[in-house]
């Protein structure tokens, strides 16, 4: 089914800062700069008054069935909404929404945060195989395994875990319920052994390819594929303030060389590590994560709706609770309509944000959320211009953690033309603050992540585009997101610089 794609509504806080000039060039598409257009974010303190905290949701679906007594479909509207499709797991949007309604009235309210170990290593050895495309679908085989497992998990617990997104995971719960769950999680997700659930033979070709990118990396001794715990109290706090918490807990073990460990987030800030009670039973085999094809869904769903329902299914639909822009599942669903769209010309431009596991390692994902959420707004209020000035390009659609995906006759302009305004928002303490941003850039010099000639690229953008003609006269936008992803490595390595490829969502 054809999907809508409606502008987001512009900004009132940035409309002022996103005035275009009186006429677009001709030949802008060749110069971004001559634009004159950057959007540019406001300077803190108003930082956090950017719009986009959380979409609309399911609002006026929910309102439509219910009215009609029409049960059954709004449990499959939920379902779609709130799960995350490659893990079964529920989602973010399920965490902004409900997080604060599933520690209400428990005893002792905890969150954790969970990150696998090294699994950016596990991208690049298994793209080092696969290639690029194939890689990222190994790569992600990996997750769902470690979902399934925390699922069934989870369930036996009486807590709930939620996928943030690529290889994040949160649990919420009672004190006790969490760490009985992290202990579980610890014993049965061991380093390699998700690994081997999903395929990836010990001393095999793939094997071998992820330890040789662990060494390239600088991390040979480190373990594989189980998790690093943190874990705080909720007690008169958010669930977002307690998992920024248990997350500074989790990234304090990581850089104390505690890679795998649980650790308690104490009164005082300084966390402690907490060893489970010994238990000489063997964890039981992991389960075989089941596959779900969201589109599929997606297209049983609308068929049962009314025009009016289907109109609010679209626009609720894959979109990404912290950026806003639409998710990978909606490029899957669009593609088919994109390559008759483009079937006479057409690019499909990526970004990808520069040195985003530095910014979440450093100073945490609450900075690492804060900085895409308002790539997000660039992104959105970049092609939301365009489009007033007659220009082509679909919305932003986040095909990975830090890679976006602009498709349309004049997406390559607006994929430089972001790249502009967020190099300029970095440099000016807009994405994070100045504070920040010298820590990083200090930190990251320091502990031989980036070299220090290359400092200050940390936060920009880079771009690649592809021509979404196949070679045979036909649009193939899925085929160019691939390609586009192979130069994306290529620039990679290009400027040496050991971030591995994406996991796609």
């Amino acid at each position: 089914p054809a999907l809508a794609s409606p502008a987001p509504a512009p900004s009132p806080v940035l409309a002022p800062a996103l005035a275009a000039p009186a006429a677009l060039p001709a030949a802008a598409a060749d110069r971004p700069g001559d634009l004159r257009y950057s959007p540019v974010l406001p300077p803190d303190p108003a930082l956090e008054s950017l719009p986009g905290g959380r979409p609309d949701g399911l609002r006026a679906l929910r309102e439509s069935l219910e009215r009609r007594g029409a049960h059954g479909e709004l449990e499959a509207a939920r379902s779609l909404y709130y799960t995350d499709s490659l893990t079964g797991l529920r989602n973010r949007a399920y965490f902004l929404e409900r997080g604060e309604s599933l520690l209400a009235g428990v005893p002792e309210p905890t969150a954790a945060m969970l990150d696998m170990d090294n699994f950016g290593a596990v991208n690049a050895g298994l793209a080092a195989v696969h290639g690029v495309t194939r890689g990222r679908a190994r790569a992600d085989a990996v997750l769902a395994v470690a979902g399934a497992a925390l699922g069934q998990l989870a369930r036996a617990r009486g807590v709930t875990v939620i996928r943030l997104g690529g290889e994040e995971f949160v649990v919420l719960g009672s004190r006790d319920a969490v760490k009985a769950f992290a202990a579980d999680a610890r014993r049965a997700l061991t380093p390699g052994r998700t690994l081997a659930a999903a395929g990836i033979k010990d001393g095999g070709a793939e094997s071998r390819a992820i330890l040789d990118a662990m060494k390239r990396l600088g991390r040979g001794d480190q373990p594989i594929g189980d998790f690093t715990y943190g874990l705080a109290a909720a007690d008169g706090r958010s669930a977002q303030e307690a998992l920024k918490t248990a997350d500074a807990a989790l990234n304090a073990a990581k850089e104390a060389g505690r890679r795998g460990s649980i650790n308690l987030a104490a009164a005082d800030g300084a966390p402690a590590e907490w060893t489970p009670p010994a238990d000489a039973a063997a964890p039981a085999p992991l389960p075989v994560p089941v596959p779900r094809d969201a589109a599929a869904e997606f297209a049983r769903l609308e068929s049962r709706l009314t025009p009016h329902e289907a109109r609010a299914l679209r626009e609720a639909a894959f979109r990404d609770p912290l950026t806003l822009a639409r998710g990978y599942d909606y490029a899957v669903l669009r593609a088919p309509e994109w390559d008759r769209e483009y079937a006479g010309g057409g690019t499909a431009a990526l970004v990808s944000a520069r040195n985003l596991k530095q910014i979440n390692d450093i100073l945490g994902h609450e900075a690492g959320d804060r900085y895409l959420r308002r790539l997000g707004v660039i992104l959105r209020q970049t092609v939301e211009r365009l489009r007033r000035r007659k220009r082509d390009a679909q919305e932003p659609v986040r095909v990975a953690s830090k890679e976006f995906l602009l498709v349309g006759r004049d997406a390559d302009l607006a994929a430089r033309l972001a790249a502009e305004a967020v190099a300029k928002n970095f440099e000016g303490g807009r994405m994070l603050t100045a504070a920040e941003v010298a820590r990083l850039r200090r930190e990251t010099v320091a502990r031989g992540l980036t070299p220090a000639a290359r400092a200050k690229l940390i936060g920009t953008l880079r771009v690649v585009s592809e021509p979404l003609d196949d070679g045979r006269g036909h649009a193939d936008a899925l085929g160019a997101l691939d390609r586009a992803f192979a130069r994306l490595e290529e620039r990679k390595r290009a400027e040496d610089e050991p971030v591995p490829p994406p996991s796609m969502n």
